[in-house]
């Protein structure tokens, strides 16, 4: 019989000892190597959903409030810009694209938008295409309707030529407050992109208005037989008709995107505008690496809890085989006297080690990113952030150290099987 099969036949003998003893291994394995691959792939996932943002102004308040309920559709909107203020920003020499956002309603959870069609045209980069694209129908072109994320669609149910209506506030009620006298139209589905803009429902600013009842002049001659009331796309190119100071408040917007003409004036526009009291100018990237910041205190206090794991699973190994090593000491003892060497049953010990530590890495790296794989799901499906679950080979390197660390630790009862006295053993009744 080969030196291997007597030390799984020993293993297979304590199997509950050597199940217990796998299952720590893998424990602190699959947590340690999990939080890694996760917090990888969320700052990957915050990174690509931030990608067509840049500079975004909005009233003062806190950043991180204005970064999370623009981008991530998460937190309550900050207080309204006036319009006034939204149509100087557009019109500065500085500025070559504005995109207004209005938040305050939702739809079963699900963020209603209002903002102009330039927001479709949003890229990550110049040379990039645009980051959105119809999946299926088109933008919209005037009020009440609506264009869809690939998640909404998927959830609800909801296909091009569906009606809905939305509620105010920005979390589904129990008793919602409903506009049901201006149910929208969906008119387009977003392809999926894998970001916080897949659970966005995406109108016309006069949309937003209208549907608080504070429509301009072109919403009161609609109601009067007059014209249909401008899409915002042409509200948001060129001043509307004098109306009053109050609905002048009520039609503004909550943040506004904005894309400079050059590095210069995006500098300059953030300056002033931080300066000044009426609004505050955020660099999403400036807000996100403060997050990572946070994320990486967290993730270091994960990490450290599974280096205590594997620790003691390190330590479990060596006692598991030192006191199996120490209730065989009379069948290692005549394993001497039939001829076995002391090299022989060492090998033995440490073979035994080496199987278990690598048995309880093996499944801690596959029980990792199955761990992993199960969390990034349902972190996607709160927040549509894609957590990409990629293998590295660092990954296998830790396990390739807990491995080492733990046949290391086999030592132990393996120079105590070494040094066992075969007469002493032999002579026990």
């Amino acid at each position: 019989m080969s030196l291997l099969s007597m030390a799984i036949r020993n293993l297979m003998a304590r199997k509950v000892q050597t199940a217990l003893t796998a299952a720590v291994v893998l424990v602190g394995i699959a947590v340690t190597l999990a939080v890694l691959i996760l917090s990888r792939g969320v700052r990957g996932g915050i990174e690509r959903a931030s990608e067509p943002f840049g500079l975004l102004i909005g009233s003062k308040g806190s950043a991180n409030q204005l970064v999370f309920n623009t981008i991530f559709l998460m937190d309550r909107p900050l207080d309204n810009l006036s319009h006034a203020y939204y149509e100087k920003l557009a019109g500065d020499d500085e500025v070559q694209t504005a995109v207004p956002f209005a938040l305050g309603d939702q739809y079963r959870g699900f963020r209603i938008v209002g903002t102009s069609a330039g927001f479709f045209d949003l890229k990550g980069r110049p040379a990039d295409p645009p980051y959105f694209s119809l999946r299926d129908g088109r933008l919209f072109s005037g009020p009440f309707q609506a264009v869809i994320g690939a998640e909404v669609a998927s959830r609800e149910g909801l296909k091009v030529g569906d009606r809905f209506v939305s509620e105010h506030g920005v979390a589904a009620s129990a008793e919602p407050e409903e506009h049901g006298e201006h149910p929208y139209e969906v008119v387009g589905i977003l392809k999926p992109v894998a970001a916080p803009s897949d659970q966005g429902i995406y109108v016309s600013m006069d949309s937003y208005w209208i549907s608080h009842e504070h429509g301009h002049e072109e919403e009161g001659g609609a109601a009067d037989g007059g014209q249909e009331p401008s899409t915002s796309a042409e509200a948001s190119s060129a001043p509307g008709p004098a109306v009053s100071d109050e609905d002048e408040a009520a039609r503004g917007v909550t943040a506004v995107l904005v894309k400079p003409k050059s590095y210069i004036g995006l500098m300059k526009l953030y300056q002033q505008t931080n300066a000044g009291k009426e609004a505050q100018a955020v660099l999403p990237g400036q807000t996100l690496a403060k997050l990572f910041d946070m994320l990486g205190s967290g993730e270091q206090a994960l990490r450290s809890i599974g280096y205590v794991i594997l620790g003691m699973a390190g330590l479990t190994v060596c006692l598991s085989l030192y006191g199996s090593a120490m209730e065989r000491r009379r069948s290692v003892a005549i394993l001497r006297a039939i001829g076995a060497g002391r090299r022989h049953v060492m090998a033995i010990v440490l073979l035994e080690s080496s199987i278990v530590m690598l048995l309880g890495c093996a499944l801690g790296i596959a029980g990792a990113y199955g761990l992993s794989a199960v969390l990034s799901g349902y972190i996607g499906s709160r927040v549509s952030i894609a957590v990409t679950v990629g293998f590295q080979w660092s990954h296998l390197g830790i396990a390739g150290i807990v491995l080492a660390a733990g046949i290391a630790a086999g030592l132990i009862p393996a120079l105590a099987a070494y040094r066992a006295e075969t007469a002493r053993y032999l002579a026990i009744q």
